[in-house]
Parts: structure tokens; sequence; C-alpha cells
């Protein structure tokens, strides 16, 4: 079985990217597991998941009622930062189009909403209490894959 985990966010937003960094922690973690990140949800993402059977998402939520760095596993449906876009087209309306255009689409195996707080603040590097937290959050989300 061909597996993805797959980051998502916003390198220029400190937190925001969250996802990016968690998943490039994830690299080379597991045998047979493929890490890419991106930025975009957009058609090119059908392109990037064709080959896998599984996929794992990991980004960015704003709950503000969770702690910084708690580790919220979404539903299918359920959204983060960018899986719903208020200015384009959302990752589950994106595997519908990918189905109905004859792609293989692969399962979800788990989305990981990493909790940041208030607004991200422009940067490239994670806020202080996401990097002490980081170390965690690997740990939490290779123990829930490996399940």
């Amino acid at each position: 079985m061909k597996t993805l985990i797959l980051g998502i966010g916003n390198p220029i937003l400190s937190d925001d990217g969250v996802g990016l960094c968690i998943a490039s922690e994830l690299e080379g973690v597991f045998t047979d597991v493929e890490v890419c990140t991106t930025t975009m949800i957009d058609l090119n993402l059908l392109d990037m998941m064709a080959d896998y059977d599984k996929v794992f998402i990991i980004d960015a939520i704003q709950t503000r009622t969770a702690c910084v760095g708690t580790v919220k596993k979404l539903l299918p449906g359920e959204g983060s930062l960018h899986l719903f876009s208020s200015h384009g087209i959302h990752f589950f309306e994106l595997l519908q189009l990918g189905r109905e255009l004859g792609y293989s689409i692969p399962e979800i195996g788990g989305i990981y909403g990493i909790e940041i707080g208030e607004e991200p603040n422009f940067g490239t590097n994670l806020s202080s209490e996401l990097i002490s937290k980081k170390k965690d959050i690997v740990r939490e989300i290779i123990e829930d894959i490996r399940k």
C-alpha cells in the first residue's frame, strides 16, 4: 500500500506553516511512506495524490478553545485552516471532482489539525510555543499513524 503524508500551510505566516514543518519532521520515519508539502489546495493535488492508496493530512487549526500545539484528529469533512477556502476550491470538493474525472483518490487515513491559537504573524519560523511542543506533536502523530 502506497501512503502519503501531506503537510499543508503557509510558510510566511509563522504558525500557519506548522503542517509543513511537522510533515517535514516525519520524512524517513516510516518505510514505504512519502512526505510532500503544499501551500495550495488546487488541481495539482489530484496529480500529487494519484498514485497513493492512503493519505494523512497535517494542517493548522484555530479553535481558540484548545491550547497551542494540541493535535486534534479531524473527521473527513471537518476543516482545518487550508482544507476549506473562501477564495478557492476546498479539499473535499477537490476529491469529489477528482473522482468524477476518473482519478484514483486515496483513502483519508487521518487529518491532523494542530492548534495555533490567535492569528499568525508574518514570519518564516514557528512561534517559540509551537517549537517547544514540536517533538510531542510529531510523537503523537507517529503513534496514531502506526495504529
